[in-house]
């Protein structure tokens, strides 16, 4: 199984890429083990799926960096239309299977500013979970957090929705590839804007991650989350801001905007983390923002 010192001497080869081998020596320098044991075990997974995480990693850079030079020069993310991002991502077998998929997946691991959400996630989120509870997730791309948390608890039952029947092929086989069992995990399709098939107040946890940047109206997609939501059911939401993809539709002013959506949806904030990439590298362009946030109902 690849490292993470030969996967980041393979990204320094590339002028382009070896700027990026500092994010993870930033992360392994600041997470240590914690740090290691994730990003090692994402590298497994590719190994597991046959993809090469040298070639996925810089084909996701690279994508990364278009992106972000439009937004530097328009200051706006450049794409609004959800059915015409549907049609030419989420409906389109090549780009989810071979590069969207496999991008997000290394990302989680590989980028400052996904991993500090992540974060979170292992040392406040999955603490609050147990075995016997039932939770979904909504727009699980990947799988990353459904393995993560299938992986540490035996008897959870998740089920995920996701509007990509090709997400839902990728997903499965990575979980059915690491071991983790059927019984603990349905995956569907799900349309947030059509309503998901989960009746209100019927699960103990829920996930929203990196979606609500992706639709038009997230305040829709928050309310139609926390309706399934037990009072005292936890949340954990993520999103980013100023931070341009090839599917990203909403940008928010202010980590404010996205919090005001979450009390509206009568969820209270119990934890928060947000990182601005300028933490790390005050002289970058990039001005992106990741947030995260676990929540709890409380009506």
């Amino acid at each position: 199984m690849m490292k993470i010192d030969e996967f980041s001497q393979n990204l320094k080869k590339v002028p382009m890429t070896g700027g990026f081998v500092n994010q993870i020596n930033i992360l392994e320098q600041r997470y240590g083990n914690e740090y290691v044991e994730v990003a090692e075990s994402i590298l497994y997974l590719f190994e597991l799926l046959g993809l090469d995480p040298v070639k996925i990693g810089r084909k996701y850079i690279y994508d990364y960096l278009k992106q972000l030079d439009y937004f530097i020069k328009h200051q706006d993310y450049g794409h609004s239309d959800f059915n015409e991002v549907r049609e030419k991502i989420y409906d389109n077998e090549k780009t989810m299977l071979e590069t969207y998929m496999p991008g997000l997946l290394i990302s989680y691991a590989y980028t400052t500013i996904l991993y500090e959400k992540n974060h979170l996630f292992i040392t406040e989120f999955l603490s609050r979970l147990k075995n016997g509870m039932v939770g979904i997730e909504v727009g699980f791309g990947e799988g990353f957090y459904l393995w993560e948390i299938l992986k540490k608890y035996s008897k959870i039952k998740v089920r995920g929705y996701d509007i990509s029947t090709y997400a839902i092929k990728f997903a499965s086989r990575m979980l059915d590839l690491a071991g983790v069992s059927q019984e603990c995990y349905e995956l569907q399709y799900g349309n947030i804007f059509e309503g998901i098939r989960q009746d209100d107040e019927s699960v103990d946890f829920a996930i929203l991650a990196e979606v609500i940047e992706h639709i038009p109206n997230p305040q829709v997609g928050i309310k139609e989350v926390a309706r399934t939501l037990k009072k005292g059911g936890i949340l954990y939401l993520t999103t980013v801001i100023n931070s341009n993809h090839m599917d990203h539709i909403s940008n928010f002013s202010s980590p404010a905007v996205v919090e005001d959506m979450l009390e509206d949806a009568h969820m209270k904030i119990l934890k928060q983390r947000i990182y601005h990439m300028t933490d790390d590298f005050p002289e970058s362009k990039d001005i992106s923002v990741g947030l995260a946030y676990i929540a709890e109902k409380v009506v």
